[in-house]
């Protein structure tokens, strides 16, 4: 086991040296680990399964608890659109892997095997063989899986290059008409009123926030601490409570006056963390509430899918969001029966929730739905902790307890649990990989890329053109309809966002099924 370890991390400090090579900015990021296990695996390594496993569940597992808060509202709203483009994305594969086979009249089983591995689709590998018994399924999935997996990390990066597109900037785009932040360090520091320019002014004259990016929480008179309110007028010698990134605060204090340190307490004036549970507020903003006047009690920062921000009067309200609330304990109280308060974690990192999804979607992977035709078909590990993840996402936690890991240990896990999957993948696909391309020639590497690249594209014009999805929501369904976990990894990357796990999501299981049903017809009819 020790040399199993001194292994994987030797070829995942090559693989990632290898994914940190640019070309033109397209790079392989974590997806190069899969080139260095490739390379491992021809000289003869071996890594046991459990730990591709391992990794495989801690990745999705990780995406799913961070994409749940909003996966079921995009797939209400483009459920037709995933499902189709998982329907044209597995028949264009499957149409052009007949179209190779009978060209160049190669082997059913050798051609059922270059359409799952052109769909890095172990489910689909698995129902060919149980249709075949024959290993050159297993060798046309060797061969074409490496660019199955390095093909779509590359499109995903190169097609916004082709259209003239910042990814991360149509994500940011996407996400503020989705009314999500940008993520922020808020901060809170006071500061004493000093500037004649803001004497006897109200904070509605001053309009702090839109001038600053920064919002004022108390405001202490004298030896009274009180809510910041539109009202609330300023006086020389008053303290404010600011609370907002660092650069916002910086313009507060040359706006109002120097930083300084006061006791901003005041009896029976509280701060809580309110959970947006019911429906009331969704959809609503702190402008058209009021609820200064209706519950005494001050709005100073929301967090939402783990990014904290300072609310305008524009912000809209989501379901789930966690919103910080200052006040009078009675106002608090109505604010609360309207809202929600926030749950308690069970520990600070959450592990213990991580591991109960982790669990409960190993179990799911191998519940069997039989399907007319087939010998059934499973979620499997790229699929149960996945949709577990989902579900815990979305709904939270249970009653007064928070099942939400904490965003640094998702994006920890995610990550590692990424290579450890490339890393037992790639060398298990690399064993027999140069001698299995010399035997059979690299006309067949040559099919298994224009399976993999051509219903890429047919997904695309779908996506695109047709249902005129957002580049991301394509790039995420793209993923999902070629069942690429590697690839999804690549596009959070590269679109600095988790949210693309979403359509990725919501597009998995349709071609899940339809993969499988698909590569048992090929091993069948070619």
């Amino acid at each position: 086991m020790q040399g199993t370890l001194e292994i994987i991390f030797l070829l995942a400090a090559i693989g990632y040296f290898l994914g940190g090579i640019r070309i033109k900015g397209i790079h392989l990021g974590t997806s190069g680990v899969l080139l260095a296990a490739l390379y491992f695996g021809h000289l003869g390594y071996e890594i046991p399964s459990l730990i591709r496993d391992l990794g495989l569940a801690l990745f999705v597992g990780a995406v799913g608890l961070t994409a749940g808060s909003r996966f079921f509202r995009n797939l209400k709203q483009n459920a037709l659109s995933y499902g189709a483009i998982a329907v044209a994305i597995v028949s264009s594969s499957a149409f052009a892997v007949s179209v190779f086979s009978r060209f160049f009249s190669m082997p059913g089983a050798l051609s059922a095997g270059i359409y799952t591995g052109a769909l890095t689709t172990t489910p689909g590998l698995a129902a060919a063989l149980e249709v075949t018994q024959d290993s050159a399924v297993s060798i046309g999935y060797g061969i074409a899986y490496p660019f199955g997996v390095v093909g779509v990390v590359l499109f995903v990066q190169a097609v916004p290059r082709l259209l003239g597109k910042d990814l991360r900037v149509e994500m940011q785009a996407l996400s503020e008409s989705a009314y999500t932040p940008a993520r922020t360090d808020l901060m809170v520091r006071d500061f004493v009123v000093a500037e004649p320019a803001v004497y006897r002014k109200t904070l509605s004259e001053l309009n702090i926030a839109a001038s600053t990016g920064a919002v004022i929480s108390r405001v202490r008179k004298g030896n009274q601490v009180l809510p910041a309110f539109r009202e609330t007028v300023l006086l020389e010698g008053d303290v404010i409570r600011g609370v907002g990134t660092e650069e916002a605060l910086r313009r507060l204090e040359e706006m109002v006056g120097p930083y300084t340190s006061a006791l901003m307490s005041q009896p029976g004036l509280e701060v809580r963390d309110l959970v947006l549970e019911g429906p009331t507020l969704v959809g609503k903003t702190p402008g058209s509430l009021s609820l200064n006047k209706q519950y005494g009690v001050m709005l100073t920062r929301i967090r939402r899918a783990g990014v904290e921000f300072v609310p305008t009067a524009q912000t809209i309200f989501e379901h789930k969001d966690v919103i910080r609330a200052v006040g009078p304990s009675f106002g608090l109280d109505k604010l609360e029966a309207l809202v929600g308060r926030q749950r308690r974690a069970f520990d600070d990192l959450g592990m213990l929730p991580l591991m109960a999804v982790l669990a409960i979607g190993t179990a799911l992977a191998r519940v069997r739905f039989m399907i007319p035709g087939t010998g059934g078909v499973s979620l499997g590990l790229a699929g149960g902790p996945l949709m577990a993840g989902l579900i815990v996402g979305h709904f939270g936690g249970i009653g007064p307890w928070s099942l939400k890991p904490s965003g640094r240990l998702l994006n920890v896990m995610r990550e590692a649990g990424l290579m450890l999957f490339l890393a037992g993948a790639g060398v298990a696909a690399g064993h027999g990989f140069v001698e299995t391309v010399a035997r059979y020639g690299w006309l067949l590497f040559l099919g298994g890329a224009l399976v993999t690249l051509i219903p890429m594209c047919v997904g695309f014009i779908l996506a695109n053109w047709v249902f005129k999805l957002s580049l991301p929501d394509t790039l995420g369904s793209i993923c999902g309809g070629m069942t690429s976990t590697p690839a999804l990894g690549a596009l959070i990357t590269a679109a600095g966002s988790e949210e693309v796990a979403a359509p990725y999501a919501a597009t998995y299981p349709f071609a899940l099924v339809l993969v499988v049903v698909a590569s048992q017809a090929l091993a069948s009819l070619l």
